[in-house]
C-alpha cells in the first residue's frame, strides 16, 4: 500500500487536496477510505512541503511537513486497514519545514518563541 500512497503525495498542494488524492487511490478495485482526525480540520489549508517514510514498526506510512504561512506542522498518513488510511496532525507549529520530518523532535522544541 505504501507505493500506492506515495503516488498520491505531491509537494505544493493543500492538505485538503491531498485527502482527495488519497481518496482516489484504488486498492483491489475499490477507492481507499480516508479518515481525517478532527485536529486536522483547522489546518487543511496547509501546503505539503515534504515527507519521509514512517517508522517501519508503526502504522504510520508517511510523516509529512505542511506549512500555512505561520509555521510548519507534522502530519501523518497512517494505515488503519488494507483499504483505509487516516490523516493526523501534531498541531504545534515548527520553525522550519524540515523540523516536522526529524525523528524524535520533542514537542517543547516546536513552540514558537
Amino acid at each position: 500500500m505504501s507505493q500506492l500512497l506515495l503516488g498520491a503525495l505531491q509537494k505544493g498542494i493543500p492538505m485538503r487536496d491531498l485527502v482527495k488524492r488519497l481518496g482516489a487511490v484504488q486498492v483491489d478495485g475499490k477507492a481507499l477510505t480516508v479518515r481525517v482526525e478532527d485536529r486536522c480540520v483547522p489546518y487543511l489549508g496547509s501546503t505539503v512541503a515534504g515527507w519521509v517514510d514512517g517508522p517501519p514498526t508503526s502504522s504510520v506510512a508517511f510523516v509529512l511537513s505542511g506549512g500555512d504561512g505561520h509555521g510548519w506542522r507534522r502530519w501523518t498518513v497512517s494505515r488503519v486497514s488494507p483499504t483505509e488510511v487516516e490523516l493526523g496532525v501534531f498541531p504545534t507549529p515548527f520553525k522550519n519545514e524540515q523540523d516536522p520530518l526529524s525523528p524524535g523532535v520533542p514537542p517543547s522544541s516546536s513552540r514558537k518563541r
